[in-house]
C-alpha cells in the first residue's frame, strides 16, 4: 500500500487536499550538516549510522566518498538519504550504508520527501557508471524501502530490546530477561568481576575482539578502526567502553555507540580463558541499566543472518523484539556473479556487492 501511495503521488504531485508541494533533492553540504543532524534528532527512527559523525568516520577509515542526499522544501529539510560510494575501475559501488551492515535508507517526514529521495536514489542506482548499489533497510522503518529499484534481495533479522525508566534498576531488568541470561549474570557476579566504564582500554578491546573473530573464522575490525574512535567521537556522549576486570585485569569489554534514542551494541569482546564465566553478561546488565537511566529507549543488537541461530538465540535471551529487514541491491554488472565469495570479500572488504546466494560459485558448491 505504501508503494502504491508513493506511485500515486509521483503521478499527481499532490497531497490529498490537492495542494502541490515543491520538493527538490540536493547534496548535503557542509553548511547544512547542523540542520541535517537536527532533522535526525527529531526522528525517533534515526540511528547512529545516519549521523554526520559516522559519515566522517567512514570516510576517514575507508577512504570512501559521500553522496548524501536531502529532500528540501525551500530551506527546510524534509528527508535524508545517507549514501557512500567506492570509486573502482569501471565505475562506482554505492551503499547506504557500508561497513559491517550499517543501516541506512531514507528517513523522511512526508511521502513527498520520501518519493523525491527514492527517485534520486533510483537514478543513481541505474546509472551506467554504477556497478552495484545497495540500500540497507532500517528495522525501525520496515516499510522504508518501498519503491526502491533492485534486482536482488537479502534478508536480515534485526533485534532490539525496549528500555524504560524502570530498567534503570538492574533488578527490574533482570526480571525481564531469559532465565539462562539471569544465570549467566549471577555466575559472573559470583566470580567477583567488577564492571566500569574505561575508554582508555581500547587496546585490550581491540586485541580480544580480533582474537574472538579469528577463533570463529570471522572478519575482525582492523587496528585503524580502534585508533580512530577518539578522533571522531566524544567519550560519554557518542560512545563508551565498558570493561569487566578480574584482579584489575581486563577480561571482557564492550564498545557502545549512542545516538538519539538508541544504543548500538557495536563491538563485544572477551578473553577466551574467561568466556565460560560470563563476564560479558555482567557488562550487559550494567550497561543496559545505565542506558535506561540516561533516557535511551532502544538497545540495538544489530542484524543477524538467518543461519546465525546461536547469535540469534543469544540476543533473544535479553528480552529482545525482532523485525526482519532487507538489503535492496541493484546489480548492473552481471559478470560479478561469476566472482567467488573470497574474491568479493578481499576486493571490497567494507561494501556490500550482491547476496552471496546469488553467486554462481555458491550454487556449484555441494
Amino acid at each position: 500500500m505504501v508503494a502504491e501511495k508513493i506511485l500515486e503521488l509521483i503521478a499527481t504531485g499532490k497531497e490529498k487536499n490537492g495542494t502541490i508541494r515543491i520538493m527538490r533533492s540536493q547534496i548535503l553540504t557542509s553548511e547544512l550538516v547542523e540542520a541535517y543532524d537536527r532533522f535526525l534528532l527529531d526522528r525517533a527512527c534515526s540511528l547512529f549510522y545516519h549521523s554526520s559523525k559516522y559519515k566522517d568516520f567512514l570516510k576517514s577509515l575507508m577512504g570512501c566518498k559521500e553522496e548524501y542526499i536531502l529532500a528540501m522544501e525551500g530551506t527546510k529539510i524534509h528527508g535524508v538519504l545517507p549514501l557512500m560510494y567506492a570509486q573502482v575501475e569501471g565505475g562506482r559501488i554505492y551503499n547506504s550504508l557500508p561497513y559491517y551492515g550499517s543501516n541506512g535508507g531514507i528517513i523522511a517526514d512526508s511521502e513527498e520527501a520520501y518519493r523525491e529521495l527514492a527517485c534520486a536514489y533510483n537514478t543513481i542506482a541505474r546509472r551506467q557508471t554504477t556497478i552495484t548499489a545497495t540500500l540497507i533497510g532500517n528495522p525501525l522503518l520496515p516499510q522504508g524501502a518501498s519503491g526502491i529499484t533492485h534486482n536482488y534481495l537479502d534478508l536480515r533479522i534485526g533485534q532490539w530490546t525496549a528500555l524504560s525508566p524502570a530498567d534503570a534498576n538492574p533488578e527490574a531488568l533482570m526480571a525481564r530477561i531469559n532465565s539462562s541470561a539471569r544465570r549467566n549474570v549471577n555466575k559472573a557476579m559470583s566470580q567477583g568481576f567488577s564492571v566500569e566504564i574505561d575508554c582508555t582500554q581500547v587496546d585490550p578491546l581491540r586485541q580480544m575482539h580480533q582474537d574472538n573473530m579469528r577463533a570463529i573464522g570471522g572478519r575482525p575490525k582492523n587496528d585503524a578502526f580502534f585508533a580512530s574512535l577518539a578522533r571522531h567521537f566524544v567519550q560519554g556522549q557518542d560512545y563508551e567502553i565498558y570493561v569487566a576486570k578480574k584482579d584489575g585485569v581486563v577480561i571482557a569489554a564492550l564498545l557502545l555507540f549512542y545516538f538519539n534514542l538508541t544504543v548500538e551494541y557495536f563491538t563485544p569482546a572477551v578473553d577466551l580463558a574467561y568466556r565460560t564465566l560470563q563476564p560479558l553478561s555482567l557488562i550487559l546488565i550494567t550497561a543496559m541499566a545505565d542506558a535506561a537511566r540516561r533516557g535511551f529507549r532502544w538497545w540495538n543488537w544489530g542484524g543477524t543472518w538467518g543461519n546465525q541461530m546461536g547469535v540469534y538465540r543469544f540476543k533473544r535471551k535479553w528480552a529482545s523484539l525482532e523485525q526482519k529487514y532487507l538489503y535492496y541491491t541493484q546489480l548492473n554488472d552481471p559478470s560479478m556473479l561469476q566472482w567467488p565469495r573470497d574474491r568479493i570479500l578481499s576486493t571490497f572488504p567494507n561494501f556490500f556487492i550482491v547476496p552471496f546466494s546469488a553467486l554462481q560459485s555458491e550454487e556449484r558448491e555441494p
